[in-house]
């Protein structure tokens, strides 16, 4: 964080690129995850193709997600199956706040989405899941966002109802954090 001139303080700008902030297989929690998709880049739909137009006139420079992936049992699995990293970067950290505030009122108004409060999560972190039935077996999708300055980010895992919690989230969350404010 910088200073102004008046002493109040001014929020930095990340200017790191968006795959180097992302978590990496060997910071995954659970040993038997494979990367399922490579570090790739992401338009402004990563998280939610409706608000795609308005998170790029928020001032989105660039985004980047991976994919892991756990090949158990999903009927008896415990912590998710499917981990989507994702990190947007925005020009202005207000830009990134008001992409935040999009991305939440479009995750909450989801069918069926149920709000979950992540405490205290980067600059300001937001949940929500939403249940399922995969294989006769109830499931559940559980997206995590935040911003730290100018970055969105968010988790988006997939698992078994009873299987999968937000606590188990929660760290990986930190762990991308601290590689943001590191760098």
């Amino acid at each position: 964080m910088t200073v102004a001139a008046c002493g109040s303080p001014v929020p930095a700008t990340l200017r790191g690129a968006p795959g180097g902030y992302l978590l990496t297989l060997d910071q995954l929690t659970s040993p038997d995850f494979t990367v399922y998709e490579a570090v790739a880049a992401v338009g402004a739909g990563w998280l939610d193709q409706a608000s795609s137009s308005a998170v790029r006139a928020d001032g989105m420079v660039r985004a980047a997600e991976v994919e892991y992936y756990r090949n158990v049992s999903f009927s008896t699995s415990n912590g998710p199956i499917t981990l989507t990293a994702a990190v947007a970067a925005f020009a202005t950290t207000v830009g990134a706040s008001d992409a935040m505030v999009r991305l939440d009122t479009a995750l909450d108004a989801r069918a069926g989405a149920v709000p979950i409060s992540t405490g205290t999560l980067g600059d300001g972190g937001h949940a929500t899941s939403t249940q399922a039935t995969f294989e006769g077996v109830g499931a559940l999708q559980v997206i995590v966002v935040w911003r730290v300055d100018n970055l969105v980010n968010s988790l988006v895992a997939e698992g078994r109802l009873g299987g999968l919690q937000l606590d188990q989230l929660l760290p990986l969350a930190a762990i991308q954090t601290a590689s943001e404010r590191a760098g």
